[in-house]
């Protein structure tokens, strides 16, 4: 909390105030063009896909984040520009605690802030969780909807990113505390996924290798190669997701851990936050280049569009040649009454002529 709090202090220049703006609109952008792609395909199970939007949406929890955060520093500029003395602990040291300061609008921010980073971190377990679910369920998994799977997940995501985010910002948790806590997050997923690909992966080759004296259904065959399916649709997507963030923590930290000076910490850290406050930026394009389906629906879109602006201007210069062409006919054609207009005067003139010299 005392980290968060400050960075809170830090005012930002005009310039910088300019580039969150941009980056939270491009992180709208990105959030809704997220959801409709997510909504549009069924390649994954109704369930894992809910978790994956609820992740996105989740996004706005860190523009009210933000706007609260705004709303401090504006209230500091005016302390600091009235020499107001404030002598609250939570502002300034970060000691805050929920009773006390449970409406304080940069306590509710930190909240906020850290429920967000622990839901995302505990994401990447919820959707192997699911699959585990998936696996259990083997045998009419893809046929049931099964809703209450995605609710006891979210759920407990929840609870877990509450319960973390309140020890963070009352019980005065230290950066290393955090660190540990996302390496745990992040190498927990890895043997979750490596354990759920590698029982699938077994009971699949068992199946195929003594189908004849093993009672299964097609079912449960298709069930386990979707599942496998699945794990490998999410493999790069994973590996991405986790390189992100080790390499976010890794920023945060290793300034702290070189013992630069404080300038040079809390610069990183700004900037660190503006990519963590942009997190849809980075989360959506690395879904879509990573997972196949998402990857190929985007091209086809994007040639689509260059299609038909490629189309419409050859329309243009279709429709306008043809003016071009009638233009000039027409004045072909002008030229061409007016010699026959003249001519007959010229034939008579000339046959009363020859009339005369006969007479």
């Amino acid at each position: 909390m005392a980290i968060f709090i400050r960075n809170s202090h830090q005012m930002p220049s005009n310039a910088g105030v300019f580039v969150q703006a941009v980056l939270f609109l491009l992180s709208f952008v990105c959030t809704v063009v997220g959801v409709k792609i997510a909504l549009k395909f069924t390649i994954f199970h109704k369930n894992q896909r809910n978790i994956f939007i609820a992740l996105l949406l989740l996004w706005f929890e860190l523009l009210i984040c933000r706007i609260l955060l705004w709303a401090f520093k504006y209230s500091l500029a005016i302390e600091i520009s009235k020499a107001i003395d404030c002598d609250d602990e939570c502002h300034h040291l970060g000691r805050c605690s929920f009773e006390k300061n449970k409406f304080d609008p940069i306590f509710i921010s930190a909240i906020m802030r850290y429920h967000y980073m622990f839901f995302v971190l505990a994401t990447p377990v919820g959707i192997l969780v699911e699959r585990i679910f998936a696996t259990v369920f083997v045998k009419d998994y893809e046929k049931e909807s099964r809703y209450w799977i995605f609710g006891l997940i979210f759920f407990s995501q929840n609870m877990f990113a509450c319960t973390m985010s309140v020890f963070t910002t009352t019980m005065g948790a230290t950066f290393h505390f955090i660190i540990l806590t996302i390496l745990g997050s992040l190498s927990g997923s890895a043997v979750i996924y490596a354990l759920v690909e590698y029982f699938n992966q077994r009971r699949l080759t068992k199946l195929e290798n003594e189908h004849r004296t093993t009672n299964y259904t097609l079912s449960i065959r298709y069930q386990l190669k979707e599942n496998l399916k699945t794990l490998k649709l999410m493999r790069q997507f994973f590996i991405s997701i986790i390189v992100i963030i080790i390499a976010m923590g890794l920023a945060n930290y290793l300034p702290i851990l070189l013992k630069l000076d404080e300038d040079t910490i809390l610069t990183v850290r700004t900037y660190m936050d503006y990519i963590f406050h942009s997190n849809p930026v980075f989360l959506v394009p690395t879904a879509i280049f990573t997972i196949e389906h998402y990857r190929k629906y985007v091209l086809k879109k994007v040639k689509l569009g260059l299609g038909m602006r490629h189309e419409s201007r050859k329309m243009d210069t279709r429709k306008l040649r043809p003016q071009i062409a009638t233009k000039e006919i027409d004045t072909f054609f002008e030229i061409f009454v007016k010699q026959l207009e003249g001519s007959p005067r010229k034939m008579q003139s000339g046959s009363f002529k020859r009339n005369k010299n006969i007479m």
